[in-house]
């Protein structure tokens, strides 16, 4: 399938926009996109896992997006456990390591629980790795960062001058993953909505105005077709 294209960016993260605009313009309720938006995740995952990505990581949920209604973040967080289930099965049969990069705080126990469960059964799986940024936000992740510095700092375990790059990397959620090479955003929006700010630094980043509902194979394949062209 790869043969298609020169190159395979090794690190490929999506924001998954658009699913309660995709629901609205049919006149269903926002609910309906969000359940709709897990289809792509599942089709798209397959994709880039048979076509060498080494890391895929997914935008579904932002620090951000608890300012939405009570009852729209209650149905993702439900959706969140369901998808979560079943995750952890699809991942094992296609040998994929599913992490999620988020905080968790505001998380349901069931919900992390199910976390637990699709992180712990997939850890010795070898394949592409699967990051779920949920309840994630780029800052709050330096932030984080800089804080374990600091207590390391304090610790006498590591000095001042000691960080760069590399250490600060290893601090991060995506610790031990290469950094991102090529961003997709979704619904036409020209941001990049605090997602993976330290890892994206040099990414190649493709905006298409297709809602992630109807993302398909062929928008990924565009996309990756674009970052051959722009590569050097």
């Amino acid at each position: 399938m790869n043969n298609r294209f020169n190159s395979i960016p090794n690190h490929i993260a999506i924001v998954c926009d658009g699913n309660g605009r995709w629901a609205s313009q049919k006149g269903l309720p926002r609910s309906y996109g969000h359940k709709k938006g897990t289809e792509p995740v599942e089709n798209i995952t397959k994709i880039c896992s048979k076509i060498g990505v080494e890391v895929l990581t997914l935008y579904v949920f932002s620090t951000e997006n608890w300012s939405r209604s009570k009852e729209e973040v209650n149905f993702l967080m439900k959706l969140f456990v369901k998808f979560f289930k079943k995750l952890h099965k699809n991942a094992s049969s296609n040998n994929i390591k599913v992490r999620h990069i988020g905080v968790k705080n505001n998380l349901s126990d069931e919900l992390l629980n199910e976390i637990k469960k699709a992180e712990e059964s997939t850890q010795n799986n070898t394949g592409m790795t699967l990051n779920i940024a949920l309840n994630y936000g780029g800052r709050i992740e330096i932030i984080n960062s800089v804080q374990d510095l600091l207590c390391q700092i304090k610790e006498n375990k590591i000095k001042i001058d000691d960080i760069n790059d590399e250490v600060l990397s290893n601090h991060l959620f995506t610790r031990g993953l290469p950094d991102v090479d090529l961003i997709i955003r979704t619904s036409n929006e020209h941001r990049i909505s605090n997602f993976l700010l330290w890892q994206s630094a040099k990414a190649k980043i493709w905006i298409t105005p297709t809602l992630w509902p109807d993302f398909t194979k062929e928008h990924l394949f565009q996309a990756i077709e674009y970052y051959n062209r722009v590569l050097h």
